[in-house]
């Protein structure tokens, strides 16, 4: 399956790119997704936040063909 990710902020200047297009195997999941473009949870300053088609999503959660995927930094927290 491919699927777009787009990279903001923190995000994109570690991958070096703000938009990805990723093709990986069926039953992949968000998690899959961020660990290939090899980005650690704990990388970006106040966390990360992913979303998948403009919803909050999980690492387990299961990816579909063309789905588009947004990685952020999380606000920095007080």
């Amino acid at each position: 399956m491919r699927i777009e990710v787009r990279c903001y902020g923190e995000v994109a200047a570690a991958v070096g790119e703000s938009t990805v297009s990723l093709s990986l195997g069926s039953g992949a999941s968000v998690g899959d997704a961020v660990a290939e473009l090899g980005v650690d949870e704990a990388d970006p300053s106040g966390g990360l936040v992913v979303m998948r088609n403009g919803r909050h999503a999980d690492p387990d959660e299961a990816l579909s063909d063309g789905d588009t995927v947004a990685l952020s930094q999380a606000p920095m927290r007080e």
